[in-house]
């Protein structure tokens, strides 16, 4: 892997670091079109002047494994079968978290729930030409290199003791790497964030890179984001359907967190944390952490490191309590240019699915019929329920997120086809350019057929300049999780209303170029496209 060209932009006074180091990852990452004589939609990585393959997974004698596996340590079986919930997933997914009705306690039916839905086996699979069989999970992963784990410290539970677990996705168990209350170390890791400090449970999600650079070489440091979003997607809306109060925690001294875990922070490394219910009870004072290293089954008999992966990953760590307490201080607060002639979207709350049965659904559809349009109706309710935005310790309640969502549609009852803007705080789209784009969603995702016959492109892209002036290099992954985090409740609201989804990429650079002169200055951070899905008998 080359090394990274550092290009001089001004550091804007960042938290944590010299934001040049994320800007020129970003762009050493970048998808572009490379076309050959013999091949025109060849497609490259890279900054313009050093294109490579994108893709790896040159000795498939040390693919990796998707599961991480304890040796050493007895598994703590979870239940299998959980109580129907009864609010529906539509107002489970328009749930922050912080709600002053979300008032329950979990227990370890909840944790059983909770990793199941957001990272457990969807008891499907694939089977490929060399018969190696893939399972898919509960929630989508890119590539299916699933690459993310799930920790959770606890207090003392009805019916689990004070600890800290992992849960095994292989077999849907817990496993107790420490025995006790450490809750306060994340306490002190946190800079004493008041939503960890009255929290009965922490989860931590982790990802193990090489799991997913195997394929996609140091994209993989984007995909952890992404993934880790769309898990969150889940475990959130979970966690909404059982009154449970959650909070997202991004800002936390990565070296004390990782310690807790027992993993190295290098191959493998925390995202973030996620509270799940909350009590007027803090934790009791911890007096040390010592050292673990469970035995672990492992990865492949060999592993390659992509070092722009290490290196942005360093450029984005803080070193204590006292940083991340002033990185989520001051959020940044967006101000987006709302402009005339918006189109009023008309959402719906009509559903009898729970977030139960819309996860366990759920497809990643890539044939749409194009004969059909999807009900504007419809189209609004995926909208409202994906963007009603989420608790997080870096981000402020009564602020805009950090991207912008822009639509391709090409098949919506009762609007033009066409560029739009969604504008969530004013219930509304904003037309952009009309026109048919079929052909131009094809190109902008990798000339994959789907993205053109789909009804609607649902674009997120930011102003990385802006959001890496405030957060600092941290900020990159960040905004990488929070659109991912947007688009997957997309993904579960379309399941939710009768329509089918399914998460795509796409050729960075051209698609700020398309949906400009709006967006330009931003960067392209993640697309998911969604409508109709084409029934068998429509083919015959």
């Amino acid at each position: 892997m080359p090394t990274l060209s550092v290009v001089v932009v001004q550091p804007h006074d960042a938290p944590n670091g010299d934001i040049a180091i994320a800007l020129a990852f970003h762009s050493a990452t970048s998808y572009r079109a490379a076309p050959e004589v013999n091949n025109p939609e060849r497609v490259g990585m890279g900054t313009p002047d050093h294109l490579v393959s994108p893709i790896w997974q040159e000795d498939w004698s040390i693919e990796p494994s998707p599961y991480k596996v304890y040796t050493d340590l007895a598994p703590i079986d979870l239940p299998r079968e959980f109580p129907p919930t009864s609010m529906s997933a539509l107002e489970a997914l328009g749930r922050r978290g912080d709600e002053a009705s979300a008032t329950a306690t979990p227990d370890l039916q909840a944790l059983a729930r909770l990793g199941r839905l957001s990272n457990g086996l969807l008891e499907r699979y694939l089977t490929r030409r060399n018969g190696k069989r893939i399972e898919f999970r509960t929630a989508g992963g890119t590539g299916a290199r699933y690459h993310l784990e799930l920790y959770f410290v606890c207090g003392d539970l009805t019916d689990l003791d004070a600890g800290v677990y992992h849960y095994g996705a292989h077999d849907h168990a817990l496993r107790q790497l420490r025995k006790g209350d450490f809750r306060r170390a994340l306490v002190t890791a946190t800079g004493n964030e008041p939503s960890i400090s009255h929290a009965p449970v922490v989860m931590a999600i982790t990802s193990t890179f090489w799991r997913n650079a195997w394929r996609y070489k140091a994209r993989a440091y984007r995909h952890a984001f992404w993934d880790a979003g769309t898990s969150l997607a889940n475990f959130l809306g979970v966690c909404a359907s059982l009154d449970l109060a959650t909070k997202l925690d991004l800002g936390f001294a990565d070296a004390e967190v990782n310690a807790l875990l027992g993993v190295d922070g290098d191959r493998e490394a925390t995202l973030a944390l996620c509270t799940v219910g909350r009590t007027d009870q803090v934790p009791p004072p911890v007096r040390d952490v010592p050292p673990i290293a469970h035995a672990t089954q492992p990865l492949s008999s060999s592993e390659v490191t992509f070092a722009d992966i290490p290196r942005m990953h360093a450029a984005s760590e803080l070193r204590n309590g006292a940083e991340a307490a002033a990185w989520r201080a001051n959020p940044l607060r967006r101000s987006p240019v709302v402009g005339a002639g918006l189109i009023s979207l008309a959402p719906h709350e009509r559903t009898q699915m729970s977030m139960e049965q819309v996860i366990l659904a759920r497809r990643s559809t890539r044939h749409y019929d194009t004969r059909r349009q999807v009900p504007f109706e419809a189209f609004s309710t995926v909208l409202y329920r994906s963007a009603r935005g989420f608790a997080a310790d870096g981000l402020a309640a009564d602020a805009p997120p950090l991207h912008d969502n822009y639509l391709i549609v090409n098949g919506v009852e009762g609007i033009q086809p066409g560029v739009y803007l969604h504008h969530p705080r004013a219930g509304a789209i904003e037309l952009l350019k009309a026109g048919e784009f079929r052909a131009q969603t094809r190109r902008l995702a990798f000339f994959q057929d789907y993205a053109a016959d789909a009804h609607v492109n649902s674009y997120y892209l930011a102003d990385l300049d802006a959001v890496l002036g405030r957060y600092g290099n941290r900020g990159y992954g960040l905004v990488q999780l929070e659109s991912a985090l947007f688009a997957g409740r997309l993904h579960l609201a379309a399941h939710a209303v009768g329509l089918r989804a399914v998460g795509s990429t796409s050729l960075d650079d051209e698609v700020v170029e398309f949906l400009s002169p709006r967006a330009a200055g931003t960067s392209y951070m993640f697309v998911t496209v969604f409508g109709l899905r084409r029934r068998r008998v429509a083919q015959e």
